[in-house]
C-alpha cells in the first residue's frame, strides 16, 4: 500500500512541476509578445516623427514659395495697373478733337501702355509634391484642397497670360506698320537713340479705328488679368494661412 501512495505523490509532484514550468513558459511568451508590441509602437512613433519632420519641411518650402509668389504678384500688379492707366489715357484720346498731349508726352504714354505685365508664379515645390506623390500625404485637408484649387487656377491664369502677350504683340505690330515705334522706344532708358527723322509724331494713330480696336483688345485682357491677380492674392493668402496653422 505504501508504494502505491508514493507513486501518487510522485505523480502529483511531477504534475506540479509541469504546471510551474508551464506558467513560466507562458510568462516568457507574454513578455516576448509585449516586448514586440512595444518595439513596434516605438518604431511607429519614430516613423510618425520622421513623417512629421518631413511634412514640416514641405510646409516650410511651400510657405517660402508662395510668399515669394505673393511679393512678385504685388510688384506685377502695380505694373499692370500702370499699364491699364496709360492704356485708358490713350483710349480717352481716341477722337477727332484737339489732342491733350504734346507729341513727346503721347509717345511716353504709349511706351508705358505697351508694357506686358505677365506674372508667372513659381510652382517648383508644388510640382515636386505632385510628382513624388507627397501631396496626398499632407495631413491638412484644407491645405490640400487649396493647392488643388491653385493648380486649376494656374491653368486659367496661364491662358490669360498668353492672351496678354498676343494682344500686346498685335498692338506693337500695328504701330510698326503704321507709326513710329522708334519715337516710343526713346522713352526707355536702354534705348539710346534719337527720334525718328521719317515719322515725326504718332498722333495720327489716335484717329484710326483699327488702332482703337487693338487698344480696346489689350485693355479688355488686362482688366481680366487684374481680376485674376486679385483672385490669386486671396488664394495665396489662404494657402499661407493654412501652411502657418498646420506648422504651429
Amino acid at each position: 500500500m505504501i508504494p502505491f501512495f508514493r507513486k501518487i505523490r510522485k505523480k502529483l509532484s511531477a504534475d506540479n512541476q509541469f504546471l510551474k514550468y508551464s506558467r513560466y513558459a507562458i510568462g516568457e511568451i507574454v513578455l516576448v509578445v509585449v516586448g514586440i508590441l512595444i518595439a513596434l509602437q516605438i518604431n511607429n512613433l519614430n516613423e510618425d516623427r520622421k513623417e512629421k519632420i518631413q511634412e514640416n519641411k514641405i510646409l516650410a518650402n511651400l510657405k517660402d514659395e508662395f510668399q515669394e509668389n505673393y511679393q512678385n504678384l504685388k510688384y506685377k500688379d502695380s505694373i499692370l495697373k500702370i499699364t491699364i492707366k496709360n492704356l485708358e489715357t490713350v483710349f480717352d484720346e481716341l477722337h477727332e478733337k484737339e489732342k491733350s498731349y504734346r507729341d513727346e508726352e503721347l509717345d511716353n504714354i504709349l511706351s508705358l501702355a505697351l508694357g506686358s505685365p505677365t506674372w508667372v508664379p513659381s510652382e517648383f515645390i508644388l510640382n515636386d509634391l505632385k510628382s513624388s506623390g507627397n501631396l496626398t500625404k499632407l495631413q491638412n485637408d484644407r491645405l490640400k484642397k487649396l493647392l488643388y484649387e491653385w493648380s486649376r487656377f494656374f491653368s486659367e491664369l496661364d491662358e490669360t497670360q498668353k492672351m496678354i502677350e498676343d494682344s500686346n504683340t498685335q498692338l506693337i505690330n500695328y504701330i510698326k506698320n503704321n507709326g513710329s515705334l522708334r519715337n516710343i522706344d526713346i522713352n526707355n532708358a536702354s534705348f539710346n537713340y534719337e527720334k525718328s527723322q521719317l515719322i515725326k509724331t504718332n498722333d495720327h494713330l489716335l484717329l484710326d479705328p483699327i488702332f482703337e480696336n487693338y487698344v480696346d483688345d489689350k485693355l479688355y485682357v488686362l482688366n481680366e488679368a487684374l481680376k485674376q491677380f486679385k483672385q490669386a492674392e486671396e488664394l495665396i493668402l489662404e494657402i499661407l494661412d493654412a501652411t502657418a496653422s498646420e506648422s504651429e
